[in-house]
C-alpha cells in the first residue's frame, strides 16, 4: 500500500535528512511498507528508510546524491559478504572517514569501483574501523536485499 506524506510531514523529514547528510530532498513523498520496513519513495525511487524511529538514505540514495561524510571503503574480498546482508569486519575495511563517530550513519563501498554496496551504523569511531578483528558496522540496508529487489529486479 502506498500512502502520500502530508507536505508538513514530508518537509520535516527533507530538512533533517539535508540537515544530517546534506542530501536535498523532493518533499513529495509517499510511505510504503516492505514487509515491516518502512520505506519513503520519492518519485518512484526508494530514496529513504526507517531504522529504530530514524530516517536514512538508502544505497539509492547515495548512488544519486553522493554524500561527502560517513564512507567507508571495503576490499573485494568483503564485496560478497557485505551483499549478502553480512555486518561489516573491521579486516575488510581499507579506508574509513575519520570523522565518523560511534552510532553514526554510513555508507560502504568497494575498492577501486567506489560504487555503494551498503548503509548501516557504526558500531565504533571511524578512526577504529580499520582493524584486525571486530564488528565495525551494523548493516541496515544493502544492495540484493528485499527493499532493493523490490524495484530492481
Amino acid at each position: 500500500m502506498r500512502q502520500r506524506l502530508r507536505k508538513k510531514e514530508a518537509k520535516k523529514i527533507a530538512k533533517s535528512i539535508g540537515e544530517r547528510f546534506g542530501i536535498n530532498l523532493a518533499t513529495e513523498m509517499d510511505l510504503v511498507k516492505i514487509n515491516d520496513q518502512k520505506v519513503i519513495l520519492i518519485g518512484d525511487e526508494p530514496l529513504l528508510l526507517e531504522y529504530e524511529g530514524e530516517w536514512y538514505p538508502t544505497v539509492l540514495s547515495i548512488i544519486k546524491f553522493k554524500p561527502e561524510r560517513g564512507k567507508v571503503v571495503v576490499d573485494k574480498g568483503a564485496m560478497p559478504f557485505v551483499m549478502n546482508g553480512a555486518d561489516v569486519m573491521k579486516p575488510g575495511i581499507v579506508w574509513a572517514d575519520k570523522g565518523i563517530k560511534k552510532g553514526d550513519f554510513v555508507y560502504v563501498t568497494v575498492e577501486e569501483k567506489d560504487t555503494p554496496l551498503a548503509v548501516g551504523i557504526a558500531l565504533v569511531d571511524g578512526e577504529e574501523m580499520v582493524g584486525d578483528k571486530g564488528k565495525a558496522i551494523k548493516n541496515i540496508h544493502h544492495i540484493k536485499d528485499k527493499i532493493w529487489n523490490r524495484f530492481f529486479r
